[in-house]
């Protein structure tokens, strides 16, 4: 049997390879969130499926890899504790929708391994993460235009499903193509993205200089 540390490299190759063909954002490899103050592990796939794996059961939580069976061309996009399934899933998708799903909706009465509709399947996934609280996001789409905004103005629902808000406003074809938390973003002067009376934006050029 594989390591788990052996098998997330593998899988990390594996997607590095099909990259540049299957994904235009950071889902290509999978991103790993906290799972401290949690008693399950959630796998959150490529095809719209939740995982579910007992944190008793495993030393670290990518060892949660060796306790799934994924389905053919399923791949793992994002591992976390489910923290007592409160706080709340941010969903982000190509074509500029974004939305925020109550953990509670993935929460059930028995410890059930596989829950399908994890997600929208209406447009590509780019950004996927659990918070506990609101927090500043930014986006960017295809042309280069970036909006700065904070999760609060996406109301929070139930459903898994959700298709989400529209965040970005595309233009002459374009997509979003990346998100990520303002404090992993390099701009010089932040502020100058944020579009703090509506979402549903086409954004601003990014600077020389500014990276997302």
């Amino acid at each position: 049997m594989q390591s788990a540390e052996s098998l997330k490299r593998r899988i990390e190759m594996e997607e590095r390879n099909t990259a540049a063909r299957e994904a235009p954002s950071g889902t290509a490899t999978i991103k790993l969130g906290d799972d401290s103050n949690s008693g399950e592990i959630l796998v959150f796939t490529s095809l719209g499926n939740v995982y579910k794996v007992q944190k008793k059961e495993v030393l670290e939580k990518v060892q949660a890899l060796q306790k799934i069976d994924l389905e053919p061309g399923e791949r793992p996009v994002y591992l976390t504790g489910e923290k007592r399934y409160k706080g709340f899933l941010i969903v982000a998708f190509e074509n500029g929708k974004m939305g925020k799903i109550s953990l509670k909706s993935y929460e059930t009465e028995y410890a059930r391994k596989k829950l399908k509709g994890a997600f929208s399947s209406e447009s590509r996934l780019i950004f996927i993460e659990l918070i506990e609280r609101d927090i500043d996001l930014v986006a960017m789409s295809s042309i280069k235009k970036v909006i700065l905004f904070n999760t609060s103005l996406i109301n929070a629902v139930d459903s898994r499903t959700t298709k989400g808000v529209q965040v970005m406003k595309p233009k002459d074809g374009s997509v979003m193509i990346k998100v990520n938390r303002l404090e992993n973003s390099k701009l010089a002067d932040p502020e100058y993205y944020r579009k703090s009376d509506a979402l549903n934006a086409i954004g601003f050029y990014l600077k020389p200089g500014d990276e997302i």
